[in-house]
């Protein structure tokens, strides 16, 4: 039975992750901070494990890990409303946690595998904006930044560091950046690649491209916005994947 391991297991995008992939006959390990959480998650399916990520040490994060002998490891956790009450979450949790996450991969030597939620636009905000954006995304950008500007920071810092730090790892990454979330049902399509802010998407179209690329192999290396969009989910993984796009390469610089 393939089998992954969810970092952050008790978030909205992450339960949805998990629900579809019990549902292909995945294994899923799910590591959450609370006890009031393993219910929900068993109904699932999923087999909860209580870590939390903001105080384990990589040594810690690399037990699990190679205790759990998963097939894919996914980092799904963030800070979310609680960053609004201590921005600092942000830091701890989608910069320096993920971080952790990273290096315990390797500590632990169970896996290469590693699909990881980012969010558009974290990206060197010292330099020119990316090539394919238009006056929406310019402002999208700004929005952003400008609302949430720890939380960006923290992304950034994390997706750079998988990627510069990638030589050193070798881990067979794909992070995923998506525009801001509607609240709608999915619609089983979206654009990818160098997508843009707008139209928003579904948190459960999010949740399917992780599933297709946890069984898209191809997708290793890619780094790849998505936003509401009119092609099918799997076309459009299998696209970003043939053309192997990394749209944080023109935004690290």
């Amino acid at each position: 039975m393939p089998s992954a391991l969810i970092f952050g297991g008790s978030g909205k995008l992450a339960k949805l992750i998990t629900e579809r992939l019990v549902q292909k006959g995945y294994q899923v390990l799910s590591v959450i901070r609370r006890e009031e959480h393993i219910p929900s998650l068993r109904e699932l399916g999923a087999t909860p494990i209580l870590q939390s990520i903001e105080l384990a040490s990589v040594s810690e994060l690399a037990s699990t890990i190679r205790t759990s002998a998963p097939d894919t490891v996914i980092f799904a956790a963030g800070a979310g409303i609680r960053s609004f009450e201590d921005r600092n979450l942000s830091r701890v949790v989608d910069g320096d946690a993920a971080i952790r996450v990273f290096d315990a991969m390797v500590e632990a030597g169970a896996t290469k595998r590693l699909i990881i939620i980012s969010t558009i636009d974290a990206r060197n905000r010292e330099k020119a904006a990316p090539s394919w954006y238009n006056e929406v995304d310019q402002k999208g950008s700004d929005d952003l930044w400008r609302v949430l500007p720890i939380y960006m920071k923290a992304k950034y810092d994390a997706d750079k560091d998988l990627v510069e730090g990638n030589g050193k790892r070798g881990l067979e990454y794909t992070i995923i950046r998506p525009t801001w979330y509607g609240d709608g049902e999915g619609t089983g399509k979206i654009k990818a690649g160098l997508a843009g802010f707008e139209p928003k998407v579904s948190r459960e179209d999010v949740a399917d491209v992780f599933v297709a690329c946890v069984e898209n192999s191809a997708t290793v290396g890619c780094v790849f916005e998505i936003s509401g969009g009119e092609v099918p989910i799997q076309d459009a993984v299998k696209k970003v994947a043939e053309e192997k796009i990394d749209s944080f390469g023109e935004m690290l610089r």
